[in-house]
């Protein structure tokens, strides 16, 4: 037999057959073993075609494999092997045709009995669609058997305002829906939906979909809705909703099962279904329930306060601490510009008349020198208190008051006018001021944040003293407070870490009052590949904690760093060029001019209680070597004191001695002689750890062939760090404290279950 007779041919295509599985089993019935290729050879059909249309043949066992000499061939098993299937698939559809049949028969014998007639409810119209679905939930069933021609999609339904309360009552209720929809686009679009809206859908053949309305099997009840006619129709018989079921169970079985199995087994039935709801659509739809829900909504704007107070205390917190950094910066500005003024020179300033004198155009000249080698001091100026009037102070010079008649705008508001007058020596400070007062007994004033007609800063002062000792004016610096909040948004953004905030707020929330949800959600979490996951979160949170840590201590780094730029930026202006020239040697330590220098040094350090070190060298021949020419510890240069506690006698440095730098013209020494500069980390040496700043000293015609070092001990970064970081390490910690008190009393409430 080569061939097969039509009348078996058509049955077999009736029955599910493609063509390409019948040309297989024509070709098989002549007998020989043949691979998929010699199929494809002997057909014309191509290997994909063919291998789609054998895997159904091999699932049916109608055809096998055999390996003929190494080779793997597909051989018909039997004859018999066909008409097993085809009694079969007979037998599956006689059982369905009877079943249709019996159900029928029931339904016209109930019919005929008027006693046992089926209760029968009517709905019209938009509100009475929305009635039949309140009623359908008042039934009082755990789950809906529902058949749904989907024909648009659900945010365009008229009634899908009216779905999404329908669908909270319903999850509230755990009325589970399955679903049977036509396999189009729409229904697959209905489909994708399901985790989210408490229900499973199967979709099956368009072709062979049973209803074109929607229909919906509720125990004993058959609800019909005509969306189209707005009208719905209740058939309460319990007969006919157990026939209904049953076909609702034939084709949702039908529908889970693969397609190459789909005419082979055999369906069994059950009159009592106990529907398995997926966890991911209990866990999403209770997730969606819970998202939706007012108290949720009042729950997400007070964790959205909670975050955002949470985010504004770090922002404050990094706001404050900048705000330390710049007073902390001016303070070493005041205190060390100070020392650049000639008390003589300032007795000479009273009256407007003053001005023509060449000191007042020196202690100008100072004031900017101090400004310009300073970034983000906006204004410079002295004062002193007026006599006979407690409290109240007169300027005696101010930076941008070289000519106190020009017409500038001083307070840059865009507009010169009567606010923009310029102060001269004797010009009063209108406003009563008690903290000035700490000027007059030696003490440094970091006052509040003030705001006039210049904007708004705070000043930071230090007292000029005379050659007595006696305090005869005081310095003052302000600093803008944008540029202090330009400091604060470059530190951090804030706004992730408001995100970050709200959901672990939300998440504890979820812990602590949405048990079930919680548990379903862990249940989902329970796999390798999300404890993979985990891990690597684990793994990337502290890495962020790192990183915080170390973008932390970057700033407290560059906080040092700006600190003693601004000490020896201040102080190079106030050594003479010409004092300098004169130490050379470890002989020229005798020289007053030395022990002048020295003071000086002295003076600063006294000045700016973080500096532990401060020296002056210049440049040798050798690129690599540096000479001293004076340090503030090398006022007595036959000293044996120990600075560095090595037990050795050589801490003394007189001019001429040499200092190696391994980087000759790479090094920050070799870069200070052109502009300020500091240590990009710390260094070790002999004395210790330090971060070093240096600073040119430059002369009449502008060239510097010395330069100012100032040290502060590292540990001050540290510091610094551990200050900024604080509170987010108490915030964590704190946070994960209660997430692990949290976790144990869900234990605990678990074991109960």
């Amino acid at each position: 037999m080569n061939s097969l007779p039509s009348s078996v041919e058509a049955y077999l295509t009736d029955a599910g057959f493609t063509g390409t599985e019948i040309t297989v089993l024509k070709k098989l019935l002549e007998g020989d073993a043949l691979t998929l290729r010699e199929l494809a050879s002997k057909t014309g059909k191509s290997t994909g075609v063919l291998d789609l249309g054998v895997k159904k043949l091999l699932s049916r066992s109608i055809i096998v494999r055999e390996t003929v000499n190494d080779v793997p061939k597909l051989v018909l098993k039997s004859l018999e092997a066909i008409l097993t299937w085809v009694k079969s698939d007979t037998e599956e559809k006689l059982r369905a045709m009877k079943s249709r049949a019996q159900d029928f028969e029931t339904f016209i014998a109930s019919l005929e009995r008027e006693n046992i007639r089926p209760e029968m409810e009517y709905f019209e119209g938009k509100d009475g669609t929305q009635k039949a679905y309140e009623k359908l939930l008042s039934l009082g069933v755990k789950e809906f058997l529902h058949y749904l021609p989907v024909t648009c999609k659900e945010e365009e339904d008229p009634l899908a305002a009216f779905y999404v309360q329908y669908f909270r009552e319903r999850h509230k209720r755990k009325i589970f829906s399955r679903v049977l929809a036509p396999e189009t686009s729409l229904g697959r679009r209905y489909q994708s939906r399901d985790a989210f809206e408490y229900r499973q859908t199967q979709l099956i053949s368009e072709s062979v979909f049973p209803i074109t309305f929607e229909k919906v099997i509720a125990n004993g009840t058959v609800a019909c809705f005509n969306h189209a006619e707005e009208r719905v129709c209740f058939l309460h018989f319990p007969e006919l909703a157990n026939g209904e079921r049953e076909m609702f169970e034939l084709l949702w079985r039908r529908a889970k099962e693969p397609v190459t199995q789909a005419q082979t087994v055999a369906v069994s039935l059950s009159m009592d279904p106990k529907p398995l709801v997926p966890l991911s659509t209990r866990s999403l739809s209770n997730l969606r329930e819970f998202l939706l829900s007012r108290k949720s909504l009042a729950l997400f704007g007070f964790c959205a306060m909670l975050a955002a107070g949470m985010t504004f205390g770090l922002w404050r917190h990094t706001y404050d601490l900048n705000l330390q950094r710049e007073r902390e910066r001016a303070m070493s500005i005041v205190a060390t510009g100070a020392m650049q003024f000639n008390a003589n020179d300032l007795d000479q300033l009273h009256t407007i008349d003053d001005i023509k004198r060449p000191e007042y155009a020196k202690v100008i000249k100072q004031l900017n020198e101090i400004r310009s080698k300073n970034e983000r001091v906006a204004y410079a100026w002295i004062m002193r208190p007026i006599e006979g009037k407690s409290g109240y102070w007169e300027y005696v010079a101010d930076a941008d008051s070289l000519d106190p008649y020009a017409k500038i705008d001083a307070n840059h508001d865009g507009v010169i006018d009567e606010k923009d007058e310029l102060q001269y020596p004797g010009f009063p400070y209108e406003e009563f001021d008690s903290y000035f007062e700490e000027e007059m007994n030696g003490t440094f004033s970091t006052p509040d944040i003030h705001s006039d007609q210049y904007g708004t800063y705070f000043t930071t002062m230090a007292p000029i003293y005379g050659v007595s000792g006696n305090v005869v004016a005081a310095i003052g610096v302000d600093i803008m407070l944008n540029d202090v909040s330009l400091l604060t948004k470059k530190s951090s953004n804030y706004f992730p870490i408001f995100i970050g905030l709200f959901l672990l707020l939300v998440l504890i929330r979820l812990a602590a009052f949405n048990r079930s949800l919680f548990f379903e959600l862990l249940k989902i979490l329970n796999s390798k590949k999300v404890f993979i996951f985990l891990g690597v979160c684990t793994l990337l949170s502290l890495g962020i904690t790192l990183g915080m840590y170390l973008y932390s201590y970057h700033l407290s780094l560059q906080r040092v760093r700006e600190q003693v730029i601004a000490i020896a930026s201040t102080a190079a202006p106030e050594f003479d060029t010409e004092d300098l020239d004169q130490l050379r040697t470890w002989r020229d330590a005798e020289k007053p001019v030395y022990k002048k220098v020295v003071a000086q040094l002295q003076n600063i350090r006294k000045r700016n209680s973080k500096v532990r070190y401060v020296y002056i060298m210049r440049a040798t021949p050798d690129p690599y070597f540096y000479a001293f020419v004076a340090d503030a510890d090398s006022g007595d240069i036959r000293s044996w004191k120990d600075l560095n506690n090595d037990h050795l006698d050589n801490d003394q440095t007189a001019p001429g001695h040499l200092f190696f730098d391994p980087n000759a013209d790479r090094s920050v020494l070799y870069m200070s002689f052109t502009a300020p500069i500091a240590d990009s980390k710390p260094f070790t040496d002999e004395w210790g750890t330090w971060i070093s700043g240096h600073a040119p000293i430059q002369d009449r015609q502008g060239d510097a062939k010395d330069i100012i070092g100032i040290d502060i001990d590292a540990s001050e970064v540290a510091s610094y760090s551990r200050q900024s970081f604080s509170p987010f390490l108490f915030f964590v910690t704190l946070l994960l404290l209660i997430i692990l008190l949290r976790l144990v009393g869900l234990i605990r409430i678990r074991q109960h279950f």
